[in-house]
């Protein structure tokens, strides 16, 4: 009965050791594939890390180039001088280029309307033979809402592109012994202009005659400032601001209809600040709008407004 007894335990045994080994088989096949898929990985790994330092070091070097470049260009195309002048000084250079001419014609004239080039207005002109190619890419990269007018020596002496107050009103391109300065004299002329500097808060409007405030008006208004941390939401701050710039415009668009009544002869709107607060301002009216850059002026000094809203750019190349 004993030895029945040990011999089942033994078969029993048996039975377990062989399921554990059958586990132990399964178990090894897993590791295999496991350790497998660990060695893909790495390799994987090791590829993508590869892969990866060689962009990085296509992209440094792509970058180094990028500023070598960008070095060799703003060596090669660079103005020699840009500066905002006074009506007063332009009418210098005017004078002194009126004096200006040449045994045979190597002067070059151009006026050109907003978004023109030189070979717009210049059909059958070689212009590679008139300019250089740092000359024409520096007058391409200008950008100008009333036009350009180009003095160009093609002996290189006198290279000057000046960005006028009122727009060019007919592209020319003239080859001659001297400057065509006559559509230039006639940008300068103007019967009566009206001249807004908006700002929420304060905004100065005026019309302009013979080259002084012939009448203006500051006015000011109550705008709040910025938000702060505490007070009210962010959304309720910001209606309450548009209503207080809302309000602002409203009383400049007051005195811009009792100037726009009383002076019927206005030849350009001029006007800069805010460019939100401009449009509010001039909505609805249809008068011809120059936009210029303007700051807000302390303590409303109308002469400075004056003096920046008739300034010229001038780019000599």
């Amino acid at each position: 009965m004993l030895d029945l007894f040990k011999k089942e335990e033994i078969n029993s045994l048996k039975q377990k050791i062989s399921q554990l080994e059958e586990e132990n088989r399964k178990l090894l096949l897993q590791l295999e594939k496991k350790d497998e898929k660990s060695k893909k990985t790495i390799a994987a790994k090791q590829e993508v890390d590869r892969e990866l330092n060689e962009a990085r070091n296509k992209i440094s070097s792509l970058t180094n180039e990028i500023q070598t470049l960008k070095k060799e260009t703003s060596q090669e195309f660079k103005f020699r001088l840009s500066e905002r002048l006074s009506k007063n000084r332009l009418e210098e250079i005017i004078f002194s280029l009126s004096r200006y001419q040449s045994k045979i014609s190597t002067l070059v004239t151009v006026y050109l309307e907003k978004d023109k080039t030189p070979a717009d207005v210049a059909p059958g002109q070689d212009l590679a033979d008139l300019f250089d190619t740092c000359a024409l890419h520096l007058i391409e990269k200008i950008e100008s809402s009333t036009g350009k007018i180009i003095f160009y020596d093609t002996n290189r002496i006198v290279n000057l592109v000046i960005i006028p107050v009122f727009p060019v009103v007919r592209s020319e391109f003239v080859l001659n012994r001297q400057f065509d300065l006559e559509p230039l004299k006639n940008n300068l002329e103007y019967d009566k202009i009206l001249v807004i500097n908006a700002h929420a808060g304060e905004t100065i409007i005026g019309i302009v005659e013979s080259d002084i405030f012939a009448e203006h008006e500051i006015v000011r208004s109550s705008v709040m400032g910025k938000h702060k941390q505490g007070g009210w939401s962010q959304k309720r701050f910001q209606s309450l601001v548009e209503e207080d710039v809302k309000h602002h415009a409203d009383k400049v668009r007051s005195v811009l209809e009792r100037m726009r009544l009383e002076h019927k002869d206005i030849r350009y709107v001029l006007a800069g600040g805010e460019g939100k607060l401009v449009k509010m301002i001039m909505e609805g009216y249809d008068f011809p709008l120059v936009m210029k850059a303007m700051e807000t002026i302390p303590g409303g000094n109308v002469d400075q407004v004056l003096r920046d809203v008739l300034a010229v750019r001038c780019y000599w190349i």
